[in-house]
Formats: C-alpha cells, structure tokens, sequence
C-alpha cells in the first residue's frame, strides 16, 4: 500500500456547482437576490450601551485614580 505525496499542497480545483439529476431542469433565471438588512439600528443601540457603560464606570475610575494618586 503506497501512502500519497502530503509534502507538496494540494492546489483546489474550481468545480462548476452540479444540479442534482432528480430535479428538472431550470428554464428560468433565479430569482434576484435581497439586498443586505439594514442594521444602522443595532450599531446605533451599541453606541448606547457604549455611552452608558463609560458613564456607569467613571466614578469607579476616579475613585481608583485618587486611591492610587492620594494614599
């Protein structure tokens, strides 16, 4: 038994997607495909949450700042 060649990379091959046999064939175009979602409303609540994450931990960090500054 002959093990095969794994010293040189295995160049991929582009191969034409292949319709299965069982379907009939396709006489029209595909239908044309949605454009992507809009989702400026999620980038605009992680802003938010952004914003408010930084207020909520400020006072910690001053506190800290002084601890380590003052004592």
């Amino acid at each position: 038994m002959k093990l095969p060649d794994l010293s040189a990379p295995h160049k991929y091959e582009h191969q034409r997607p292949k319709r299965p046999p069982r379907l009939p064939k396709r006489l029209t175009p595909p239908p044309e495909r949605i454009g992507p979602p809009d989702l400026t409303l999620f980038l605009y609540a992680g802003i938010v949450i952004a914003i408010v994450l930084v207020i909520l931990a400020l006072p910690g960090v001053i506190q800290l700042l002084f601890d380590i500054l003052f004592v």
